[in-house]
């Protein structure tokens, strides 16, 4: 980036509360953290700290700018990693409302390292006439973004829009949730499932950490959402899934009785057709999920739904980064097995 580039915008700090949270400050101790700040007396440590990291959360705003840069601060190491660039890690990605309102992908920024970066993220943006077009800016998957400012020419109006008063999809689930391997942030499955219902998703995806602890399930009723999406077998054994499931439905069920509730399956690795331990362990962590379900909706459960994992990332093993984590084909392709299921709770 020249210094021409900046040279001449005027910055404006985004120092409201982003979009796709279930608690605003003060519950939470920054605007970026992704629960509570009680939450870390009953949350495992790793949950705490994974909590900090501001997957999800975007800000929308208007402006007519030709120009627009984003200034953002990382304060976490490692800015990339090992299976995901430094776009999603610790990137911001910027969308924009085509002539028919639909959201589109525009631009991103990423960071070389810890610390203050700048990015002009769109240069030459087409008029969209009186009162600019609508825009996105979703915020780093697996750091935490800090100071984040904007930067529109002199004379350019710029507006941060209300939150959406929709009510939320509450996803909870394991890294895969929370956005590994996405290769920008609006390409997490939080992200695309919200631009595909066109309403706010809000991401509680943690990193090896989705294990359907009982406190998260007490936390998550507070959250007065559409409709909650648990996703947490990757992460859990089948003799967890057979302890935890139950009583967390039940949980969320005390305090939201008629609340959709959808239990989705693991997706399949793509190294499961030849590793025979990684199949079966398909089959017996999905066996007591199911096993679950079925209790539950014989006791009178009549809002609570059920996905299978087969067909999550298509037939051709062609969807992740590592056999686990999807690539953003493996996002979209989960994305759309997700969306009728989710339509239809939303409907009902």
């Amino acid at each position: 980036m020249t210094l021409s580039a900046t040279d001449g915008l005027q910055w404006h700090e985004l120092d409201g509360e982003p979009e796709g949270r279930g608690w605003r400050m003060p519950d939470t101790a920054l605007r970026t953290d992704r629960l509570p700040a009680r939450a870390q007396a009953v949350v495992p440590q790793p949950v705490w700290d994974l909590s900090r990291h501001s997957a999800g959360l975007y800000y929308r705003f208007r402006t007519d700018a030709t120009r627009i840069a984003a200034r953002w601060t990382v304060g976490l190491e490692p800015v990339a990693m090992r299976h995901m660039p430094a776009s999603s890690v610790s990137g911001v990605d910027l969308y924009a409302a085509d002539d028919r309102g639909l959201l589109r992908w525009a631009s991103f920024g990423a960071p070389d390292a810890v610390g203050t970066t700048t990015d002009v993220l769109l240069d030459g943006i087409r008029p969209a006439g009186p009162g600019g077009r609508e825009f996105r800016l979703y915020l780093p998957l697996f750091n935490r973004a800090d100071d984040v400012a904007l930067g529109v020419p002199a004379g350019a109006t710029l507006q941060v829009l209300d939150h959406d008063p929709t009510p939320p999809v509450l996803y909870y689930g394991t890294s895969i949730v929370h956005g590994a391997a996405a290769s920008r942030p609006g390409m997490a499955m939080p992200a695309m499932l919200g631009r595909r219902l066109g309403r706010p998703v809000i991401n509680l995806g943690f990193s090896s950490n989705g294990r359907m602890e009982i406190e998260l399930a007490a936390l998550y009723a507070e959250v007065d959402a559409a409709a909650y999406l648990i996703d947490c077998l990757p992460n859990m054994t089948t003799e967890q899934v057979a302890e935890r499931a139950e009583p967390f439905v039940r949980r969320l069920r005390q305090d939201r009785p008629s609340t959709p509730i959808l239990l989705v399956e693991d997706r399949t690795r793509t190294d499961a057709w030849i590793l025979s331990d990684v199949q079966e362990n398909h089959e017996l962590r999905r066996g007591a999920l199911r096993t679950a379900y079925e209790r539950l909706l014989a006791e009178g459960d009549g809002n609570l739904h059920y996905l299978s994992g087969p067909g999550l990332l298509g037939t051709d093993g062609e969807a992740t980064v590592d056999g686990s984590h999807p690539t953003d084909l493996g996002f979209s392709r989960m994305v759309t097995h997700l969306l009728p299921s989710c339509q239809k709770m939303l409907r009902n």
